[in-house]
């Protein structure tokens, strides 16, 4: 096969604010000549792809870049019901500056992208190759808690990381010949932590560390690595 035509894909993991770091290495490729054909993302992931894909990746690192503790707790609020903690307006006008506009259509992206989301009934990974790039932002970011669940195709969709943390199979599906995966849990080979007891106040810390742990298990199963 000539290298020169091979597609390249780079799919990018789940893996909360450390999500940030692909900006990074979208960047320190970009200054090689590698330039990915194929972008799939996953939770985080999917932002920072589908910024990447729209053209937009200046404009999420200049974002990025002014965060600050005041400006992440204006995107947090208080609330007792089912629709999670994140400000649902403030998050979309973030999306809309930062990724791209509320129309664009994921085959009108210059570049071809795809995320993954969880069905919350069957707990199946479900794929977005088209429709609204937002929608699917929204649908594979949806960590429980945090984002109400996604209503789409009468199914409830929450946070892909649940099931496909590293989305490479999609990257496959789409034809890439080479995959860059990167792995934002990349602790899974270290030592466990020794367990302590959760006290009521400090359930809202621990959730998001269980949810890394089954993303690292996936990420484990998918690899072929047993888990320790």
């Amino acid at each position: 096969m000539d290298k020169a035509k091979e597609n390249i894909g780079l799919a990018l993991g789940s893996g909360s604010s450390r999500g940030w770091a692909h900006i990074g290495i979208i960047k320190e490729l970009a200054k090689t000549g590698i330039e990915p054909d194929i972008i799939c993302g996953c939770s985080i992931g999917s932002i920072v792809g589908a910024s990447h894909a729209a053209g937009n990746l200046e404009a999420l690192e200049t974002w990025v870049r002014s965060l600050s503790k005041r400006t992440v707790t204006r995107f947090f609020e208080l609330n007792l019901s089912l629709n999670g903690f994140v400000n649902a307006e403030r998050f979309h006008a973030f999306l809309d500056a930062c990724v791209c506009d509320e129309a664009i259509q994921i085959g009108q992206l210059p570049k071809t992208f795809a995320a993954v989301s969880t069905d919350l009934k069957t707990g199946r990974e479900v794929w977005f190759t088209e429709g609204l790039t937002l929608d699917a932002v929204r649908a594979s970011i949806s960590l429980p808690g945090l984002f109400p669940p996604v209503r789409h195709q009468g199914s409830w969709l929450v946070d892909g990381g649940l099931v496909n943390p590293v989305p490479v199979s999609i990257c496959r599906a789409l034809g890439a010949d080479i995959v860059i995966a990167v792995n934002l849990n990349g602790d899974i080979l270290g030592k466990h932590q020794r367990k302590k007891p959760v006290r009521s106040h400090q359930r809202i810390k621990v959730a998001p560390r269980y949810f890394k742990w089954v993303a690292q298990s996936l990420v484990l199963h998918q690899s072929g690595r047993p888990s320790q």
